[in-house]
């Protein structure tokens, strides 16, 4: 009898060693097998507030993870259930549970997205392109402009301008009042930047004037190469007292009502931004300036130039610049040529109609 219980308890014990056996070895297989194996990775985003169960039955769900008690195991063992980053994952090809449950835990692997503010924008372009981007939360969309800044720490400040253009990375759900106060402290730390090192005797007395005229440089010419001669003609004009008559103000004066072609309205449009009516700088930027214009007006070409026209009319084309009214109409009368005349107001007539409003000066650009 003895030497029965002897056999059984013989065999139990083979039998329980050879469960421990199997467990184990399933459990060294589990965590040597990768989880992912199409090459493209798995996309998965782990909520905010969700917890370490809901994530092991979505990935169960998903056939990622094969074996949800072993995983649920391996979290047990690291300690690791309630350190979960909420974000947007991307699971790479050949992905073991180890290094899964470290991505989760640590936000190591996230997926990013990039949003690029683009040099020329306005603030409303900016907001537009905010707003349509799925993979933000939209804290902003139902804020107003000044709201917008209270939350920036500068109620009074205008936000034309005021965010630097760049590509910035997020992660999936990231506020897009994150990616403004990201735009605006880089703005401020490159205008200050530019600022410090800028040249002596601009007719600027504040870094936000600089900002102003950057703005209308930015909008002039696409060409990396003219921005600092046409800085050099805004600060001639401006050390002369004439009036600016830079196009892109009058655009932008003109707002919606602008049809794509600048009519002797958009001209006579009394505006502070207006600078064919209005002497000086627009009272805030047009446009976000990027940092080539910055620097431009910070650091302008030396010159006698106080005109330019595109050559051809081609507004992404090079310019020709004139020191004298007399030179100007010549490269006028040139960068009218193989174009109807049609296609644009007729200067002639604007110039009159400028005069009869009692403008002190006029000088056509």
């Amino acid at each position: 009898m003895r030497r029965m219980t002897q056999r059984v308890g013989l065999v139990v014990s083979l039998c329980l060693l050879a469960v421990c056996l199997g467990l184990l070895g399933a459990w060294v297989v589990f965590l040597r097998t990768p989880l992912v194996k199409v090459d493209q990775g798995v996309r998965y985003t782990v909520a905010d507030g969700a917890s370490i169960n809901s994530v092991i039955h979505d990935l169960y769900l998903l056939d990622i993870i094969k074996h949800p008690r072993f995983f649920e195991l391996l979290v047990f063992l690291r300690h690791d259930r309630h350190q979960l980053k909420a974000g947007e994952y991307l699971f790479p090809k050949g992905l073991r549970p180890n290094a899964l449950l470290t991505q989760i835990t640590s936000g190591s692997g996230m997926l990013f997205h990039s949003f690029s503010i683009v040099a020329g924008w306005n603030f409303a372009h900016l907001r537009r392109a905010l707003n349509n981007d799925s993979d933000f939360t939209h804290t902003s969309e139902t804020l107003s402009n000044v709201k917008i800044m209270q939350r920036l720490g500068a109620p009074t400040l205008n936000p034309e301008g005021w965010f630097f253009p760049d590509t910035y990375l997020f992660v999936k759900g990231t506020s897009d009042m994150v990616i403004l106060k990201k735009a605006f402290k880089l703005m401020q730390k490159n205008l200050q930047s530019a600022w410090h090192g800028r040249e002596a005797g601009l007719p600027f007395s504040t870094p936000a004037q600089a900002l102003t005229a950057a703005s209308l440089v930015e909008k002039e010419t696409s060409l990396a190469n003219e921005r600092p001669i046409i800085a050099g003609v805004l600060i001639n004009r401006l050390r002369k007292n004439m009036l600016l008559q830079f196009d892109p103000t009058v655009i932008y004066a003109a707002g919606t009502h602008f049809n794509g072609t600048i009519t002797r309205e958009n001209l006579l449009h009394k505006s502070p931004y207006n600078t064919y009516v209005t002497k000086g700088l627009p009272p805030t930027p047009i446009a976000i300036p990027g940092l080539n214009s910055i620097l431009a007006v910070m650091h302008p070409a030396h010159h006698n130039y106080l005109y330019f026209v595109a050559k051809n009319y081609d507004m992404n084309g090079p310019s020709r610049f004139s020191a004298t009214w007399a030179e100007q109409k010549k490269a006028i009368a040139r960068a009218k040529q193989g174009r109807s005349h049609t296609e644009f107001f007729n200067d002639d007539v604007v110039r009159y109609h400028l005069s009869r409003q009692f403008l002190p000066l006029i000088f056509d650009k």
